[in-house]
This record gives structure tokens, C-alpha cells and sequence, in this order.
């Protein structure tokens, strides 16, 4: 085992699970741009030989990160409702819960790493798919595009923050005929509601091909 020193100056081991959290908090904080072995050892008030001995490098570190936030994924819906409920309610949940985690959407977008644990959505959305009279191949175009969807919606949520979104009704309603009609249109705007529409249409129109 390694040891860090703590702050109040004893020794303590250093252990997988103690890097990984280190390196979430660095994450979440930062995000993956300020996520650095170095940066996580700084964190960690150790060396950065130190990490290297529980995570071999960078990337290995964002897989474990991802292995993670896929441990508190919300339970995949029931046997209640219909297929095609449940495929919204599956999708909605892991949608409102990574939009608490922005840091792991600019590691999805990627499409480069991906965590084991995840992919007990893939399958279940097979079966949905299947009960819905559709073959694997379907269920797989299926669940890409809902993944698309939801990873879209995630990607844009930076803009719906109240600082953002004042500057860009003022930016779109100084580029129209009429500004006043874009005012009204952006203030009624729910980004929520409007997910969820989309969702529920997406997966109506996946279902009746």
C-alpha cells in the first residue's frame, strides 16, 4: 500500500477507492479538462508515482470515474406500463440524473469510454424493442438514437443556465423583424417539458416502424 499524509499529519493508506473519489472531486469541480493524475495527487497531497500504482494512467482513471457515476444510476422501470413507457421513463431518469454530473457528458461525447455498468440499459432497451415486435438490429438503431437524443439535451443544458439564456434571447431578439415575439417565445420556454415531448415522440415514432 501507499501512504498520503493527512492533514492532520499522520500517514494514511492510499487505496483504489480513495484515488477514484479524489479524482471524481477534481471532476466535478473542474471538470475533465482539470482532471490530471497530477492534479488528483495534489488533491490527494501525494506523488503522483502514487496513483500510478492504482490507476496505470489518465484514461484508466476516467474509466474507473465512469464505473462510478454508473453505480448510482437509477433502477431500470419495472414490469408496470407499457414498452413504450417505460423506454421514456428509463431514458428521462438517466437523462435527469447525468444532467447532475456535466463533467461525464464531455467524456460521453467522446464515444470513447464507456462504463460496463451502463450497458445493462443497452440490453434492457433490446427487450423493449422486442416486445414491441422489433429484432435486435431495430433495437440497436433504437437505442442509439434515444441515446443521441438524451446526450443532445445534456450537451445543451449549459445554455439554459439564467446567465446564458438572458444573453441569447438578447442576442436572437436583436436579429428578427420582431424581437418582441422572440422574448415572449424564449420566456415560455421549458427546456424540461420540451425534453420530455420530444422523448415521448421519439420513442412513438422508434415503436411504429
Amino acid at each position: 500500500m501507499v501512504t498520503r499524509t493527512s492533514s492532520g499529519g499522520r500517514r494514511q493508506f492510499l487505496t483504489r477507492a480513495i484515488v477514484v473519489a479524489a479524482g471524481r472531486r477534481v471532476a466535478e469541480s473542474e471538470g475533465v479538462g482539470g482532471l490530471t493524475i497530477r492534479r488528483v495527487a495534489a488533491e490527494l497531497g501525494a506523488a503522483p508515482m502514487a496513483i500510478y500504482r492504482h490507476v496505470a494512467d489518465k484514461q484508466a482513471l476516467i474509466l474507473a470515474l465512469l464505473e462510478d457515476v454508473a453505480e448510482g444510476l437509477p433502477p431500470l422501470p419495472g414490469e408496470e406500463g407499457t414498452p413504450r413507457e417505460r423506454l421514456v421513463a428509463a431514458f428521462a431518469a438517466v437523462d435527469a440524473y447525468l444532467a447532475q454530473h456535466a463533467w461525464v457528458v464531455e467524456i460521453l461525447r467522446q464515444g470513447e469510454q464507456f462504463a460496463p455498468r451502463a450497458a445493462a440499459l443497452f440490453t434492457w432497451t433490446l427487450d423493449r424493442f422486442a416486445e414491441l415486435g422489433q429484432d435486435d438490429r431495430q433495437g440497436t438503431d433504437g437505442y442509439a438514437a434515444l441515446w443521441w437524443y438524451v446526450l443532445g439535451h445534456l450537451s445543451y443544458l449549459p445554455g439554459v443556465a439564467p446567465e446564458r439564456r438572458a444573453a441569447r434571447e438578447q442576442l436572437l431578439a436583436s436579429s428578427v423583424d420582431d424581437p418582441e415575439r422572440v422574448r415572449r417565445a424564449l420566456r415560455s420556454f421549458d427546456h424540461e417539458a420540451a425534453f420530455l415531448h420530444g422523448l415521448r415522440a421519439l420513442v412513438d415514432a422508434l415503436a411504429a416502424r
